[in-house]
């Protein structure tokens, strides 16, 4: 194997590498925010502030464990990411407009995972000295953030729709099924934003629409793209290995 074979071979490692890290943001979530903090699903926004502040009050140990969890585990969004654009950087010809602008829209929507656990810590700090009626808001707060910060995770999937259907390599570096299945991912998690009109039913932020199925949609499609990333990327060494 030559120099440039053996750079490939190790930058592919690496992508893929990031690419699993998707798969790992997942199940730290599960275990974080399900297991551990008991926040799958939300506590309902029908709670009183008494009723929610309690809820902090008995699981703030497990809430401060799971949150600590999570802020490992959202870091993986970044380099999950970057899997995606090192990918898409090999399908686009000229200034990769598409490239660039997936990095700054992964970087931006790095601070919305982040914010979660750390405003959840933040109750859970103390949770006995806040008065209810501030709790209940910065809990409001935190789904918010979960679930109505839905557009640029929606672009993202646009972006890498586009540019599958752009792609110049013959066979494209992913199959087209999977712009098709961004684009519909992207349509499907457009109901998030009707959580700040309800308190009760299935757009409600602890609904059966606007959580449990945009919950399934959205870490549905880190998984997948995990998977169809790691096959483009062995195929982009495949490639390249014929042609060096």
């Amino acid at each position: 194997m030559d120099k440039l074979s053996q750079y490939l071979a190790r930058d592919v490692a690496i992508a893929k590498a990031l690419a699993y890290s998707g798969v790992a943001l997942v199940v730290s979530l599960v275990i974080a925010q399900g297991f551990l903090m008991g926040f799958i699903p939300p506590p309902s926004p029908n709670l009183s502030a008494e009723e929610l502040a309690q809820i902090f009050i008995d699981r703030k140990i497990g809430i401060r464990i799971g949150t600590m969890i999570e802020c490992i585990g959202f870091t993986f969004w970044g380099t999950w990411a970057i899997s995606i654009v090192v990918c898409m950087r090999r399908m686009e010809r000229g200034i990769p407009v598409l490239s660039y602008a997936s990095i700054a829209n992964a970087g931006g929507a790095w601070v919305f995972f982040l914010l979660m656990p750390i405003t959840w810590a933040m109750i859970a700090f103390r949770p006995e000295s806040m008065d209810p009626k501030f709790i209940q808001i910065m809990n409001d707060y935190v789904w918010f953030i979960f679930i109505l910060s839905w557009p640029p995770f929606a672009l993202f999937m646009i972006f890498i729709a586009t540019a599958i259907f752009r792609d110049h390599n013959v066979p494209t570096i992913y199959p087209r099924w999977v712009a098709f299945f961004n684009l519909w991912c992207a349509v499907l998690i457009t109901p998030a934003a009707l959580i700040e009109f309800v308190k009760t039913g299935p757009f409600a932020y602890d609904g059966l629409i606007s959580f449990w199925f945009i919950y399934i949609v959205f870490f549905g499609w880190i998984v997948v793209m995990s998977m169809v990333t790691v096959k483009a990327l062995n195929r982009v060494a495949a490639r390249a290995a014929v042609t060096s």
